[in-house]
């Protein structure tokens, strides 16, 4: 036990302990903290995520080593604070005026001046050493008397100041780390939680009380809802906090940037305190303290906004309405298979600039380019099968201005790694799809298709012509409908050469823009090419369907940091008390200044803890003004004796 506490009390200890623990907190600093285990895989790998995790890494401040480090290093400091402090302050209240003549003339700094006859008196000494900032303390000699001073006794007060110091930030730090709660996850009296459960579903052992202690946690309340739990993330689980009071969200407000990034963003809450309701705003670095609980306004998420789709056949018929909640899933019926639809994501800004390239549009391959303006609200969602497959989806509610053309954008991603492809729906004059819904119903009815036929063969004065182009015109309409463009590469014969293969393409081509105009009246030509174009995407995509973003009532949730932390307390006053400690060791010099004085001689001695090379000519200027106090007092005794 003795050695145990003569190794807590050591200095070296101290500093050892003292330099583990900053390495540590670097660490803390350096590494992410109290992130799920695959974003360690996905950054650093699969060995150094699980070495991190094995070392308490990833959860620095609350590892079991960084705890023992801080009991160390409180315990090491109390120690040197109940070895040393007594001797401290026995030495701030001494001004050592035992020390004897032949200790004082050792000293680097000393001096003895000759006395007037008749000695010196103490009283222009004394008034000497307290204008220069002296404390001091007269005692009789045995042929004399002597004036022992000191000043700058902060300095061992700034000593004490340190180490009580380092004793609160550590003891303030095992507060906020939370032993209590470590100790009953270690002891599985609490068990963490990882599935996604209602407040009032999750089980008594993943709960904690209002009083459990310190906590970090966070919430997300929704407009015109209340909650009073947050949730305590501790790696890839959670624990249920108790708030002791409730939080309502009012009113979310953000404003925007020109670019549509968020440029603020406020919470007006109640908090509900039994029958208390104390109106506050939270801002981004503006939190709320109410009852040792501090709120920060630390983000926003979609708070379940209601959504309408209009999914569409291929074959341009009636399209069926599909509504959904952002967050959740929505049963869907598709070609007599059940899917699930999953919205993801409702953005009601969408603004892309166009300061770098004012040539780039949007792309049917990759992303869609920078525009200078708001394209609109766009929805984000996920069509899974009976087996589990999906695919992801992002659709825009408004027409976008394409070279001069009006489209809708819907973009698809078939694989995970794949980029999203966007395809080009062509909007009719009436800012809608309802000439392309009309193409496609057209194109899909024999009778309209034979219809459209005899008017393109209708013209030609040779039967035997009019009757092939009207052939011909019916098979490229019913061929087109269901396989696109690959139905007019399976006409084009086989056995020509290249040149003569593109004559005979671009001609039936040019036969079903003619025969689809037809179809619908009127006819814009760049409308009918950009329907087919879309319809040849879609059947190339292999999309099972359409869907067209009809509306939303967008419902927001704010999220918020809740923090409880009793020891921050100590650890500010700690750091407090640490920076003027700091300043009292370093910038306040304890000096000393002994005065003998006997009948015919005064020996002055002059001390200091630190040596500088300015201490030299401090001597040097308490000398000569002592020795100018000693010929002002000799000169009256001189005019005396004249």
């Amino acid at each position: 036990m003795n050695a145990l506490l003569n190794l807590l009390r050591s200095m070296r200890f101290a500093i050892a302990i003292l330099t583990v623990v900053a390495v540590a907190a670097t660490s803390g600093s350096v590494l992410e903290q109290n992130q799920p285990a695959v974003t360690y895989v996905s950054r650093y790998g699969e060995f150094w995520a699980v070495f991190f995790d094995r070392c308490g890494l990833t959860d620095v401040y609350h590892a079991p080593w960084f705890f023992l480090l801080l009991a160390f290093m409180a315990c090491s400091t109390t120690l040197c604070l109940w070895q040393n402090t007594p001797a401290m302050l026995r030495d701030l209240r001494s001004f050592r005026e035992q020390k004897s003549l032949a200790s004082l003339r050792q000293l680097p700094h000393s001096v003895e001046l000759d006395l007037p006859a008749g000695g010196m008196p103490a009283a222009p000494l004394a008034a000497y050493l307290r204008a220069q900032g002296f404390r001091f303390k007269q005692a009789a000699s045995t042929n004399g008397y002597l004036l022992a001073s000191r000043s700058g006794g902060a300095r061992r007060l700034g000593y004490l100041l340190v180490h009580g110091a380092m004793v609160l930030i550590c003891a303030g730090g095992l507060v906020d780390g939370n032993v209590g709660l470590r100790l009953r996850l270690w002891s599985g009296a609490l068990r963490l939680e990882s599935r996604d459960l209602e407040p009032a579903q999750v089980p008594a052992a993943s709960r904690l009380p209002a009083d459990a202690g310190s906590f970090r946690a966070s919430m997300n309340v929704t407009e015109g809802d209340s909650s009073n739990t947050a949730l305590l993330q501790l790696g890839d689980g959670y624990l249920q906090q108790q708030l002791p009071f409730a939080v309502h969200l009012k009113r979310f407000r953000i404003e925007h940037y020109a670019n549509g990034q968020p440029k603020d963003f406020a919470s007006d809450i109640d908090i509900v305190d039994g029958a208390r309701h104390l109106p506050v705003t939270l801002q981004v670095n503006h939190p709320y303290t109410y009852r040792g609980v501090t709120l920060f306004q630390s983000g926003f998420a979609d708070g379940g906004s209601k959504v309408r789709l209009n999914m569409l056949p291929l074959d341009g018929a009636a399209g069926q309405p599909v509504s959904g909640t952002v967050g959740r899933g929505s049963p869907l019926l598709l070609n007599g298979e059940p899917y699930t639809l999953e919205f993801s994501e409702l953005r009601a800004i969408n603004v892309f600039s166009n300061d770098r390239a004012p040539e780039r549009r949007w792309s049917s391959q990759g992303l869609p380019g920078e525009r200078v303006h708001d394209v609109g609200p766009s929805l984000s969602f996920r069509l899974r099968d009976k087996l589990g497959q999906s695919d992801e989806w992002h659709v825009y509610q408004r027409p976008a201005m394409i070279d001069g053309a009006s489209y809708f954008l819907l973009g698809h991603r078939g694989q995970q790694d794949a980029a999203l492809r966007y395809l080009r729906l062509p909007a009719d004059a009436n800012a809608s799809l309802g000439s392309y819904r009309q193409l496609l119903q057209a194109m899909a009815d024999p009778a309209r298709r034979a219809s459209a036929a005899k008017a393109v063969a209708a013209g030609v004065q040779d039967r035997h012509l009019a009757a092939a182009l009207e052939t011909a015109a019916q098979r490229l309409l019913q061929g087109f409908s269901v396989q696109g463009y690959r139905a007019l590469a399976g006409l084009v014969p086989a056995d020509g050469d290249r040149n003569q293969q593109m004559r005979v393409g671009r001609l039936y081509l040019g036969l079903l823009e003619r025969a689809a105009q037809q179809l619908i009246r009127p006819a814009d030509p760049r409308l009918v090419h950009d329907i087919l174009q879309a319809h040849n995407e879609a059947l190339e995509l292999q999309l099972p369907a359409l869907f067209q973003f009809e509306r939303y009532e967008q419902v927001n949730a704010s999220g918020l940091q809740v923090t409880h932390a009793p020891g921050a307390m100590m650890v500010y006053l700690g750091s407090a008390l640490l920076a003027l400690g700091v300043m009292a060791m370093y910038f306040v010099q304890e000096r000393r200044l002994w005065l003998h004085a006997d009948p015919h001689q005064l020996l002055l001695a002059f001390s200091a803890n630190r040596h500088s090379p300015a201490l030299q000519n401090e001597f040097e200027r308490h000398r000569d003004a002592i020795g100018r106090l000693i010929l002002a007092a000799a000169a009256p005794s001189t005019a005396t004796a004249k």
